[in-house]
Formats: C-alpha cells, structure tokens, sequence
C-alpha cells in the first residue's frame, strides 16, 4: 500500500525521524511538501478561505496549511493508480504488528471509503468488529466524531469524492473528515482499525499545530443557547451510549495503541 507523508521543508529532523519508522516497517513511503500557510500574504489568505465555513472560530494559518496539505494528498491518489493509499503526518509513532497491515490492503472491507487508523484516546461509537486478516486486528464502522488526522488510509474513488467538497477550507482538516458537524462524514464509509495502527508521538505539531483560540465572549443569548445544546449534546450521547451498550451491535469503547515495547 502506498503511503504519503506530509512534511515541511524546513522539518528535515522530522523526515529523518518518520524515515527510520518506516524503514523499521519495511514500507517504502512518498514525501509531498507541506503547504505552509504561514508564507501567505493576508490577501491569499482571504483568497483560500470559504466564505461559508461552518466552524466558529478563524482558521489559523496551521489549519489553513494542514487542510491544503492533505488536500494535495488526496489529488495523488485520485489521480494515482493504488486503490487505497495512506496519508500520514510527521508526528506519528506506529504500533505493535502494524506492518501487516501495511503490507496488503486485503483486509480493506469492500465498502470502505475511509479507514481512520490513528486514535485520539477517546470513547467513539463503533459498529460490529470485522476481523482483518490473521491477525489481532479489527476493523469497524466509525459511527460517531474521532478527531486527529494524522493517520488514515483512502480508497481512490472517495479521494476523488473527498475532493469535490475541498475547493477551499472551512474547518479544521479532523473536523472536516471526521466529525459529521463540520464536514462530509455522514456521505462516506468510514471505519476504525482496532487498535489503532498508529499515534501522534507527542511532538509539537508544525503541519496542523496545536489549537488555541482566542476566547471571544459572545452575546448573552448566544452564550445561553450555544451552553444548552452543548449539555443537551452530552446528555444524548451518554443516554444513546448506555442504550447502544446494553446489547446493540454497536458499543462505545475508547481505541486503544499498542506501542512497539508493549510486545510480551
């Protein structure tokens, strides 16, 4: 399977680092060049942004070069000739037996459109656990919002579907593909490897960077309305979550990783 590695110029320790991973994982991997977002004028910057984006804070100019970067990923394997490719930051640490899952993308199921391969450490709703392969290794529908984007794996016709709602970024590149609210979520097949064949190592991001908002006051009644569905939100999900538990296919679980030196 192919594997794209999104990196900055600038970041030549960073390559080196994500280089000895993959050399560790006996895969091959193609750089593409991080767009930075930081060397546009404020004119470009007005230019390149959705005038309609949903999401309720300015784009930084790290979201901005993190959405373009992907974005550039996605239009090699559109135009590529791999039915799957895989798309990865250069900030991420591989686990335990992710190589054979690397090496093949049998296990792919026949639906999917995305299979997000990274874990955020945190409760999402899952559906039925497909075995991949023979290994320990599952993969299941993705039915609620799990963020990070720093390692996922694409088929060619949802890149190339992908790319239609992409002219110009409106969220936060995660939000955008992993999270129903902010982006085309609900009009893919998105699954989740269990565990997770991969995590970011904890370095400070230079692609996406870390995301800090000014915090704006808003009107009172905004305020009130905004903290009601935010409760209202959090209500439903742990009432649906302890329904879903109680003998559904589906079950909220938190993804977990595997590192390297957890091998018995």
């Amino acid at each position: 399977m192919k594997s794209y590695l999104i990196n900055l110029d600038r970041s030549c320790d960073r390559l080196a680092f994500m280089a000895e991973q993959f050399r560790k994982l006996g895969c091959g991997f193609t750089r593409v060049g991080a767009v930075d977002a930081r060397m546009f004028t404020p004119e470009q910057v007005q230019d390149v942004l959705a005038s309609n984006q949903k999401w309720p804070h300015p784009l930084t100019l790290a979201e901005i070069g993190c959405f373009l970067s992907h974005k550039k990923c996605l239009e090699l394997i559109a135009q590529g000739e791999e039915d799957h490719a895989a798309i990865f930051e250069d900030d991420v640490v591989f686990g335990r037996d992710a190589d054979k899952l690397f090496a093949s993308g049998d296990w792919i199921p026949a639906d999917a459109d995305i299979i997000k391969i990274e874990t955020h450490e945190r409760t999402v709703l899952l559906g039925a656990h497909l075995p991949c392969a023979e290994t320990h290794f599952t993969v299941a529908r993705l039915r609620s919002r799990h963020l990070l984007s720093a390692g996922y794996i694409i088929s060619k016709p949802a890149a190339q579907r992908l790319l239609a709602f992409m002219e110009k970024p409106s969220a936060p590149l995660d939000h955008f593909l992993f999270d129903s609210e902010f982006g085309p979520f609900s009009n893919f097949a998105v699954y989740q490897t269990y565990p997770a064949l991969c995590r970011q190592a904890g370095l400070e991001s230079t692609i996406g960077g870390k995301r800090k908002h000014a915090k704006i006051r808003p009107a009172l009644m905004r305020l009130l309305v905004r903290e009601t569905v935010r409760i209202y939100r959090r209500l439903r999900l742990v009432i649906i979550g302890t329904c879903v538990n109680m003998g559904a296919r589906k079950r909220w679980t938190p993804i977990p990783f595997e590192a390297e030196n957890e091998i018995d």
